[in-house]
């Protein structure tokens, strides 16, 4: 039974543990994992000399991954598949690892991302959100709004951008990360710039941002800040507009082109047409979309007007226009089919939410079936164990009374008969001193003989109490408890008392006591006197009655 109790405990522990998932223990890849904020480069390298990650455990597999992918991320690689990162995802989905699945789903909505799949992108994200919010990481939680708020830009939803980017600050404050703070700076003074708000708006958070830059030393960042106030200013400070967007021209070759056009529209309002058609001819040597294209016809229009060639700006006024049209007809039509994909993935992605509601409600359910059945299992082996062991008890408890009072009856029984033979040797001796007194001729002889005999065959007063206590205790001490009821009895009453509880005759009393039967009568009558009993009453019988009782019991009438 023990052994049955111990394998449900077992199995109902074993069914708890299966619900939960475990972080790796692989040495290399938790190496890896202290290297990948400060060196990802370093992290990469310990992931790749791992040999057959494929091969490993599921959790250690799952972590490698997980911070493979991280560091590709961190490293700005080129992430051609997401399927790495599903494969930690699938593992720690619904475990209890908040802060490796809300990574994983992090990181699976940035790489969506990337692929300009910003809906499939955002659910990931808000689900890394809700995982992360019940974790103490403040960066990493500042990252997914970070780029929450940057889907929400790209979808020109600049409201909604501005509050999850003013989320991710305040994470990014918390934790008193200045890189993501000046980050988080830049994005916000942009959307100010989007939403169409004040100008100091945009400069208090964009001169923010460029001395959390110099003072984490992130020289990206700075250029880029003071590039952005250069095209916010070209119109209103050119002087300080220019100074900033040649600073971001020089540092970011890869975006010449496009700081050319403002530079060529800056040195055409400062008449320096020279410098003007240098940074023109620059504009339009780069590839371009639409939006930077229409700036550059604006820019050629331009320097075209200030060098007196009205008909040639007017040309490229004109393109910018047309530019600008078609931009605002693909945008609406871009922004037509993104509400179509987002209403049939909305759709989809109800019936999905219920089916998967529905499983996992199934999965609960069953869950709690068998949990309910293993308790039950366990409570009724427990009132089963408790039932038998209270049956043992009561069987072991009832063998030990039933002994007891076997012992004792055998005990009185045998100190009855014992009684009984020393009577019944007393009597003998006498019937058998009585036939041999009447041999004796003298007198003076049979006077001393019979007083011998007296003294060995008849009880004497000095031995009636030895008489009344073994008889007392034969009878669980009711000649004792008589005797409290009724003071007045004595010793010679209670020692006829005795013998009549052992039903001795009138005659074997007479013997035992040395007494005439007329003296056995009266003594009798004075007893049932001294007992308050009525003269027909028979002594003997209500005697024998009232031994019978227990204490709470009432007398025999």
């Amino acid at each position: 039974m023990k052994n049955s109790k111990f394998c449900c405990y077992l199995l109902f522990c074993l069914l708890l543990l299966s619900c939960r998932k475990h972080y790796t223990n692989n040495e290399t890849i938790l190496h890896a994992k202290t290297l990948l904020y400060s060196k990802p480069d370093s992290a990469q390298k310990l992931l790749l000399s791992v040999p057959q990650p494929g091969t490993l455990p599921k959790a250690d597999y799952a972590a490698w991954c997980l911070l493979y992918t991280h560091s590709q991320y961190k490293l700005y690689q080129n992430i051609k598949s997401d399927s790495l990162i599903r494969v930690a995802v699938n593992y720690y989905e619904g475990g209890n690892l908040p802060v490796e699945e809300g990574t994983a789903y992090y990181l699976l909505g940035c790489i969506l991302q990337s692929e300009a799949k910003n809906k499939e992108a955002m659910l990931a994200l808000k689900k890394a959100k809700d995982l992360l919010a019940k974790t103490k990481e403040a960066d990493l939680t500042g990252l997914v709004n970070f780029e929450i708020g940057c889907i929400y830009s790209n979808d020109e939803v600049f409201k909604q951008a501005l509050i999850a980017h003013k989320k991710a600050l305040n994470y990014f404050i918390r934790s008193k990360n200045q890189k993501y703070q000046a980050y988080a700076y830049r994005a916000i003074s942009d959307l100010y710039v989007r939403l169409h708000e004040s100008l100091d708006s945009f400069m208090l958070y964009s001169d923010i941002a460029l001395k959390s830059s110099i003072q984490v030393g992130d020289s990206g960042n700075y250029y880029s800040v003071l590039a952005q106030q250069g095209e916010i200013l070209y119109d209103r400070n050119p002087l300080r507009s220019k100074e900033c967007l040649l600073r971001g021209y020089h540092f970011f070759p890869n975006k010449q082109s496009y700081y050319a056009a403002y530079l060529s529209y800056i040195y055409s309002k400062l008449n320096k047409q020279d410098s003007a058609k240098y940074y023109l001819k620059v504009a339009f040597t780069g590839v371009a979309d639409r939006n930077e294209m229409g700036l550059k016809y604006l820019a050629a229009a331009y320097v075209n007007k200030y060098q007196g060639n009205p008909s040639q700006a007017f040309h490229y006024l004109e393109k910018a226009y047309e530019n600008r049209d078609s931009t605002f007809e693909e945008s609406i039509r871009s922004q037509v089919y993104r509400i179509d994909k987002q209403y049939d993935l909305t759709q989809k992605e109800k019936e999905n939410a219920e089916l998967k509601i529905s499983r996992r409600n199934g999965i609960i359910v069953i869950a709690l079936l068998i949990i309910g059945i293993l308790i039950l299992s366990i409570i009724a082996l427990l009132a089963n164990n408790r039932y038998k062991r209270k049956q043992a008890e009561h069987a072991i408890e009832k063998q030990r009374m039933q002994y007891e009072i076997e012992a004792k009856h055998t005990e009185n029984i045998q100190k009855r008969q014992l009684l009984l033979a020393k009577l019944q040797n007393k009597i003998e001796n006498t019937l058998r001193f009585n036939q041999l007194r009447t041999g004796l001729l003298q007198q003076d002889k049979q006077a001393a003989f019979m007083d011998e005999i007296t003294k060995q065959a008849i009880i004497s007063e000095k031995e009636w109490q030895y008489y009344i206590d073994e008889i007392n205790h034969l009878f669980d001490g009711r000649i004792s408890h008589l005797l409290e009821e009724y003071a007045g009895l004595t010793q010679a009453d209670l020692m006829v008392i005795a013998l009549i509880c052992l039903q001795k005759d009138v005659a074997d009393c007479c013997s035992l006591l040395n007494m005439t039967q007329n003296t056995m009568y009266t003594r009798r009558k004075r007893i049932k006197k001294r007992i308050s009993l009525d003269t027909d009453v028979d002594l003997e019988k209500w005697l024998l009655e009232y031994m019978q009782l227990k204490p709470n019991d009432e007398e025999p009438e």
